[in-house]
């Protein structure tokens, strides 16, 4: 037994305890208050020293500016005679790091600029495009990409220009890096060993690399939150999320005339498949919040849902006697080929394993069925009997094949072939059905190749050609003996994609978004915890397509997000549930941070040069790189 459990305090003592306890009170009052006091004026404090640069666009003419979120002061930092791209503020406010380049040059730069005197200096020099800078937390360092080795790889510079190191060495494109706040790692997206953009950090020190994304849409702009908990980046809405007003089912003849809208419904309707007697259309659609398998009948003009599960149904496929659908379900965890009748009954998983298929097709006798199986960011081509057994891969060939086709008579299989990651070159083959005489038929040049289809009569094949810089998105049809392609170019549609052929070959369906009104896929920012768990989309950010390259930008306190939409406003949003307000008019490309001094480390070139002698020492000796 201690004292303390057997005292019995007097009157005496109570009183005093009272007043001892109000002398308490008021003196944590009084604390408290000073505290809050200070609180208040170090929030002001820290508001004044916040400071925002984005390229403004106006007119078709760009300028870098700086605001100040304490007064709004907007001050003009460069003038509109080049074009500029993704400016990056340094943490003790006194400089910028962006990519620029001549109006008619395809060459961008990265250049610093002191925003004291608006002097600029060239840091890079490389023959190709350098771009997304990215300062280190301490100012001793830029991050950027570079295609200078004809991949993006990732480097640092000094903001003098010297000691360029490389970081990365990818097969694919390396991009828009992001430094962490303790200066360890950088994140950044990339499409090695993937069709599609994904997200990586790397560790600064040991180069050690983890990938954090695994997503069917491009995934871009990674950013750090300020406590380095969380990173952000921009895609396409996930497939749990209705893009509400995309693309639509039409028909058209093959020689591009006829152009009928057959389902526009504002949902998001795709992978049409036309059955056996010309008479349904099986598609896939996001209408009821989730994506599912529905078909459509030609001549009652009635649309019936066939799935109903609340995770990710795709691809349909019909068999020869119009009696089942194969597709692509990713109800067990991952993307496996499911069979079910035409009234969606009877649903079996064909072919239950870790990896991931998609693409599923069927054979003209209903014997068997093609598919893409994908494994280690690899994909191959691969048949299997109509009850899921006897699986075989056809091809050996390397990194990326795809979009499997049978010929009428169901003795080949055309695909597509990308030979190497880095490459932009895309091919088709054709192959026997036990892997035996694969052909080469068709070569070209473009970003992709995608959903290449066989005529019923098997002397065209139909695809679609896309390619990014010339901003061609279009069908296109192979004569499989002269190897002569034509170009199918519907003007009143854009987004074409995944052409099916009617059974007579005089027209075909495809989906594609009509114009106007505008496209409507939809972009914006996930959210995720920094080893990439708990992926939540910002509901509020979701718009048609991402503008000034897509980049946003946490608020210092990280509570909030700048970003802008189709308008190329800066809006700004809170991540706990506010809604959306205007921030800035024709601006984009925001990075928005806190003036503050790290490590007290001042930056090298300082020390060495003055800012004239470094620009001089630039104009008369280029760097080698």
């Amino acid at each position: 037994m201690t004292v303390r459990q057997h005292f019995q305090p007097t009157k005496t003592h109570v009183a005093n305890c009272y007043h001892v306890s109000r002398i308490e009170v008021v003196s944590r009052y009084f604390i408290l208050s000073l505290l809050m006091n200070f609180s208040v004026f170090f929030a002001n404090a820290q508001k004044g020293r916040e400071q925002i640069v984005y390229v403004s666009e106006e007119a078709g003419l760009q300028r870098i500016r700086l605001r100040k979120a304490g007064d709004g002061q907007v001050k003009e930092l460069t003038s509109p005679q080049n074009r500029y791209s993704t400016p990056s503020l340094s943490f003790d406010g006194e400089r910028i790091a962006f990519a620029s380049k001549k109006v008619r040059s395809r060459n961008y730069d990265i250049f610093v600029m002191d925003i004291q005197s608006r002097e600029q200096r060239q840091v890079t020099f490389a023959l190709g495009a350098d771009l997304h800078p990215s300062w280190a937390p301490d100012g001793s360092r830029i991050a950027f990409a570079s295609d200078k080795e004809g991949v993006f790889n990732l480097y640092t510079v000094d903001e003098n220009g010297e000691n360029r190191t490389r970081m990365t060495n990818s097969t694919g494109d390396d991009v828009q890096p992001d430094w962490s706040p303790d200066g360890r790692k950088i994140v950044f997206a990339s499409d090695q060993g993937s069709a599609v953009h994904q997200i990586y950090w790397m560790d600064v020190k040991t180069g050690h690399q983890q990938k954090l994304t695994q997503s069917d849409f491009d995934t871009n702009f990674p950013r750090w939150s300020p406590d380095g908990a969380q990173v952000a980046y921009v895609s396409e809405v996930v497939a749990a999320t209705p893009r509400a007003g995309g693309r639509q089912i039409w028909q058209a003849n093959t020689d591009g005339k006829g152009l009928k809208s057959l389902i526009t419904d504002g949902k998001f309707n795709d992978h049409p498949a036309v059955s056996p007697d010309g008479k349904q259309i099986a598609f896939t659609s996001d209408r009821d919040d989730n994506w599912n398998i529905f078909t459509f009948d030609r001549i009652t003009l009635q649309t019936r849902r066939l799935t109903r599960d609340l995770s990710f149904d795709s691809e349909p496929s019909w068999s020869p006697d119009g009696k089942h659908l194969v597709f692509v379900s990713k109800r067990t965890g991952n993307h496996d080929i499911y069979k079910m009748n035409t009234d969606g009954g009877e649903i079996v998983n064909l072919t239950q394993n870790e990896a991931s298929e998609s693409m599923p097709a069927w054979s003209p006798r209903g014997n068997m069925i093609s598919f893409v199986q994908w494994v280690d960011g690899k994909s191959g081509i691969h048949v299997m009997d109509s009850d899921g057994n006897g699986q075989m891969r056809l091809d050996n060939s390397p990194f990326y094949n795809t979009s499997p086709t049978w010929s009428p008579q169901g003795d080949e299989i055309a695909f597509v072939n990308k030979p190497k990651q880095n490459a932009k070159v895309y091919r088709i083959y054709t192959i026997d059905t036990d892997g035996q005489n694969k052909r080469w038929i068709f070569e070209t040049e473009a970003t992709a190749i995608r959903n290449i289809n066989w005529s019923p009569n098997g002397k065209k094949i139909v695809f679609v050609y896309y390619s990014l810089p010339d901003r061609i998105n279009e069908i296109r049809m192979l004569d499989v003996m002269t190897r002569e392609v034509n170009s199918i170019d519907w003007l009143e549609v854009i987004g074409l994609d995944n052409p099916d052929w009617t059974p007579l070959g005089r027209t075909m369906v495809f989906s594609a978004i009509p114009v106007p009104p505008r496209p409507s896929i939809r972009y914006g920012i996930i959210l995720m915890d920094a080893d990439g768990k708990n992926q939540v989309p910002l509901r509020n950010t979701f718009t048609e397509s991402p503008h000034g390259e897509g980049r946003f930008s946490w608020s210092p306190d990280g509570g909030s997000i700048l970003f802008s939409r189709g308008t190329g406003n800066l809006y700004k949003t809170g991540l706990n549930g506010g809604g959306v307000t205007l921030f800035l008019r024709n601006a984009h490309s925001p990075d928005w941070k806190t003036l503050r001094v790290w490590r007290s480390v001042t930056p090298k070139n300082k020390l060495k040069t003055t800012w004239g002698e470094v620009k001089e020492i630039n104009r008369r000796q280029p760097l080698p790189f």
